[in-house]
């Protein structure tokens, strides 16, 4: 696990506000598979349960308490099935739903069931958005970008952070991520890329490409990388 300030960065695809118990994730994009149903793909249908496991580790494991969601809940709008189902799960693990930001992909949320806060949550200094729009002053804490550290045919999931801002990966399988190492406007922040159960710090990202190679060998395994 990696401390960033106030947070802790963990496995679960979700950042721990420490001070307050609070697990802020992003961008489940819910009803990804029925979405992709109506334009004729063929998806496996995700298991709500399993998606939502890691967050019971993080109560066990780390004492969280409350939930935060930071925008793209769902993938195409509200699904009222999806939501009764989210709520239930949620108060079966004890865990309370504080509130949902709306992101792009969040449409008809305001149908009484969810807490939506549509300007943002504030954990101590830091303001809770989406992301998809300008961001407040001082420090952010945001998703959308669905951050990735993609290196020879793996993919890892991962946090981007630098003084006053903390970027989400996507609480989604699904959802596809943009590689870090393309990402010019990111080079002077840190990635901190999920493996398996374990987080790991690669430093800057300016300078993460030169040493990446040597970085794979010595601390992690290549199996251990979601590919």
């Amino acid at each position: 696990m990696i401390v960033h300030e106030d947070w802790l960065l963990t496995s679960a695809r979700a950042a721990l506000h420490i001070p307050t118990g609070t697990a802020v994730l992003a961008d489940l994009h819910l009803g990804y598979a029925e979405a992709r149903h109506r334009s004729g793909e063929a998806v496996p249908r995700a298991d709500l349960a399993a998606s939502l496991a890691p967050l019971r580790l993080l109560r066990e494991r780390h004492q969280a308490c409350r939930v935060v969601i930071a925008g793209d809940l769902f993938e195409a709008g509200l699904v009222p099935a999806l939501t009764r189902a989210l709520l239930a799960w949620l108060k079966e693990a004890s865990l309370e739903l504080v509130g949902v930001v709306p992101g792009n992909h969040d449409r008809g949320l305001t149908d009484g069931l969810l807490p939506v806060r549509p300007l943002g949550i504030i954990l101590g200094r830091w303001h809770v958005v989406h992301g998809d729009a300008k961001l407040p002053a001082g420090a952010v804490v945001h998703g959308h970008e669905h951050p990735c550290l993609r290196w020879q045919g793996m993919t890892a999931p991962c946090y981007l952070f630098g003084p006053e801002r903390l970027v989400l990966p996507a609480f989604s399988r699904d959802a596809a991520g943009v590689n870090v190492l393309g990402e010019s406007r990111w080079g002077d922040w840190s990635c901190a890329a999920i493996a398996g159960e374990q987080v790991l710090d690669f430093g800057r990202i300016d300078s993460l490409r030169e040493r990446i190679p040597h970085g794979l060998r010595t601390r992690t395994s290549y199996t251990d990388w979601h590919g």
